[in-house]
């Protein structure tokens, strides 16, 4: 009989935050970085803003912030499931926790074909209402995603990476991305 070792399954989270330019009516007329960056909307924060949305997929961490494995940035206008769907991810035996953004049946079969399930809230049917344990199911989703929530609040409380505003050319929103992220990445890792 064959010694075989059983990976133990991961849960990760996945989610984007947006890193905004200009916002409101600048929105619209803004011209800074437009080779990576556009208008979107974020519907969290009920803004229309010009700009990026950093995209990360992180394992959970018992009682920790999750120090994210994916990282990648996209045009503000890419919604977050077109984004998910570009990028080569492997998560082999996981589970991935995401938002009502990731619902898409072709996403699910890729990733379960990689023997990862994909969980997110139920939507609530139009013009009708959720079961009782659609309700609770979706309550669990939402606590095991808050991690990745704290994590972007954390970010952004770090390193105002949310506001970049004072940027001016794609060169210095690129370096501020990044230079920020890995400062906020290694004080996580070695807790600054």
């Amino acid at each position: 009989m064959e010694n075989q070792l059983i990976q133990p399954e991961i849960d990760r989270l996945v989610d984007s935050f947006p890193i905004m330019l200009a916002k409101h009516g600048h929105a619209y007329t803004a011209k800074v970085a437009r080779e990576i960056a556009d208008k979107g909307y974020c519907a969290a924060k009920k803004t229309h803003f010009h700009g990026v949305r950093l995209h990360t997929i992180a394992p959970s961490r018992s009682g920790q912030l999750p120090l994210p494995d994916h990282l990648w940035l996209r045009a503000a206008s890419i919604h977050d499931l077109s984004s998910v769907r570009e990028q080569e991810i492997h998560l082999p035996t996981s589970s991935l926790f995401g938002d009502k953004a990731y619902l898409a049946a072709d996403l699910q079969h890729r990733l379960k074909e990689q023997e990862t399930q994909l969980l997110m809230p139920h939507k609530k049917p139009k013009g009708g209402a959720l079961s009782e344990t659609e309700k609770a199911f979706n309550r669990m989703v939402n606590r095991l995603r808050q991690p990745i929530e704290s994590f972007f609040n954390w970010l952004n409380e770090k390193t105002q990476m949310q506001n970049a505003s004072k940027v001016r050319s794609t060169e210095s929103l690129l370096v501020q991305c990044w230079g920020k992220l890995a400062f906020a990445v290694l004080s996580l890792v070695f807790n600054y």
